[in-house]
């Protein structure tokens, strides 16, 4: 060792120095919902747990979402109808503002989304899709 460097690792400092930098690894599965069932809760509604399957991104030209053959599945809740309440919903949208004819809706099914894995506070593995909360309706 002269100088501070370990020369038995200098292939390994050179090798790493001339690669490029490798695709950072994320954690979450694209997904697509395949049902929902509404969780009553003490907080109020607009709360669902989602059913889901692995899903994929077809090829050009259309780039199509669609079930991945032999992908895994799971429950999942929504990041933003976490918050949800009987007065509040979407981050803190007050539900007594959302015009007449409006309300929260639950994501529909074949919707393609990014679901992530968490362990509730008993442990059990859920997942979490991250999202942003539907309001849907029909001017009066």
């Amino acid at each position: 060792m002269r100088k501070g460097i370990d020369y038995r690792r200098s292939g390994d400092v050179d090798r790493a120095s001339r690669l490029p930098d490798e695709a950072p690894i994320l954690h979450g599965v694209l997904a697509r919902i395949t049902s929902a069932t509404a969780i009553s809760s003490g907080s109020g509604g607009y709360r669902w747990l989602y059913q889901w399957t692995e899903a994929q991104v077809g090829s050009a030209p259309t780039y199509v979402s669609a079930a991945k053959s032999g992908g895994i599945t799971g429950s999942a809740l929504s990041v933003s109808e976490l918050g949800n309440t009987s007065t509040y919903v979407a981050y803190g949208v007050a539900i007594a503002g959302i015009p007449s004819g409006f309300a929260p809706v639950r994501i529909p099914d074949n919707t393609t989304v990014w679901v992530v894995p968490h362990r509730n506070t008993d442990g059990t593995l859920v997942w979490l899709i991250l999202n942003t909360q539907a309001i849907d309706g029909v001017c009066p």
